[in-house]
């Protein structure tokens, strides 16, 4: 039987020293929570493909460098602080082994798991363009905390670099 994905609808984004790796805390709707911890080298593989679909969006248009930067100082601009999402028990916390990449139009979702299989444990967080713009300023900001390589990053995201802060977190919903 295959396990069904957790939908969240809150998350908090952090860099954890001591693990060196981004913390993902997410809540669902109802209330579930679940830690999702991501390494550099999957983050490594992650952020261009999500750039990537960004950038589609302007793809052939005039000055789409000039217009992807214009569409992230707005989307930081909006973004709205709001409390983080607590702490989850050991058991409630995986690695990630590999994440699926769903998208369409004007949207996307990413579904973290912690293997391969039907057994494997799932978190699916979907992002609008927006969301997804603010919550990649919160990883930028964690890779510059980290000091990992810079070299996924385009140069329109680099140019709208927000303030660093721990605990960092993003409404999905």
């Amino acid at each position: 039987m295959a396990t069904e994905a957790l939908a969240l609808t809150r998350l908090t984004t952090d860099y954890m020293v001591e693990e060196d790796r981004l913390c993902l805390r997410g809540e669902s709707e109802a209330g579930q929570r679940v830690t999702v911890w991501l390494t550099a080298r999957m983050m490594r593989v992650l952020v261009p493909r999500l750039v990537a679909w960004l950038e589609g969006q302007t793809a052939g248009q005039p000055m789409a460098d000039l217009r992807q930067t214009m569409a992230q100082e707005s989307a930081v601009a909006s973004h709205e602080a709001q409390a983080p999402v607590a702490p989850t028990s050991p058991a409630d916390a995986f690695l990630t082994r590999s994440i699926d990449i769903v998208t369409a139009e004007d949207a996307m979702r990413l579904v973290f798991k912690d293997g391969e299989g039907d057994e494997a444990r799932k978190v699916q967080v979907p992002f609008l363009a927006t969301e997804l713009r603010q919550w990649l300023a919160i990883v930028l900001a964690a890779y510059e905390t980290a000091g990992w390589s810079m070299t996924v990053w385009p140069e329109w995201m680099l140019e709208v670099r927000r303030p660093q802060a721990s605990g960092q977190r993003i409404n999905l919903h």
